[in-house]
């Protein structure tokens, strides 16, 4: 089988490895429609989007910050998903393509306006906040070993834990989105931020000590991180 074509800027295609499992092996949805939007099909392509929009915004704005910046983004992702539709192989997830795609035009975004995310989560609403968002914020706080001393209100604690995300440095910041929020494994991870799977566990690993430090008043004071 042919080795998948780079898609947009930066992408070393030689890392997306297929899948072996059983599972995996199973055509998804998502990658139904998009052998469909290769031949043509006028409405695959606006399903797929469809389907598929509101996941790749979510993770452009809690990566970028800017809710406005995240929305042009999301659409720039979605063109080069249209342009280079010919270029798309069913050897990985489609959802790891399409987070490949997502990964550079973020970054590129930020090399190009020379900015650092530094407002990270605070344009997300807090109502729109879903379960596996919440479930992780809170999870970081009881994996740590301790109750805090004072009681906060939920949505304090959600925020306390958003801004702590925020302080990660920026490549322990995806690694730790794809992983918590889109549910992927070490290996998709690895595929689309284009490393070696030891370098994503290293990462993560990374990340949540640097989030326990982060957490360390709060978690044992039951006071905000300075």
């Amino acid at each position: 089988m042919a080795r998948p074509v780079p898609v947009g800027d930066n992408m070393d295609s030689s890392k997306v490895q297929p899948e072996t499992s059983d599972e995996s092996s199973t055509i998804d949805e998502d990658a139904k429609l998009m052998l469909a939007v290769q031949a043509d099909d006028p409405f695959a392509f606006e399903e797929l989007t469809s389907r598929n929009q509101g996941k790749v915004r979510a993770y452009l704005q809690r990566f970028v910050g800017d809710a406005a910046l995240a929305e042009d983004l999301a659409q720039e992702v979605f063109m080069r998903v249209f342009k280079h539709r010919a270029t798309y192989r069913q050897e990985a997830p489609f959802a790891v393509w399409l987070f490949r795609v997502a990964h550079n035009v973020a970054f590129n975004a930020l090399r190009s306006k020379s900015r650092r995310p530094e407002t990270l989560f605070n344009a997300v609403s807090l109502r729109n906040s879903d379960t596996t968002q919440i479930g992780f914020e809170e999870g970081i706080v009881t994996r740590s070993g301790a109750t805090p001393t004072q009681k906060v209100a939920k949505i304090e604690k959600q925020a306390i834990v958003r801004d702590a995300i925020q302080r990660l440095p920026a490549r322990q910041r995806q690694a730790v989105l794809l992983a918590r929020f889109e549910g992927m494994s070490y290996r998709e991870i690895a595929d689309v931020m284009e490393m070696s799977q030891e370098a994503v566990k290293s990462l993560i690993c990374r990340a949540h000590r640097n989030l326990k430090d982060i957490l360390t008043p709060f978690i044992q004071e039951g006071r905000r991180p300075l």
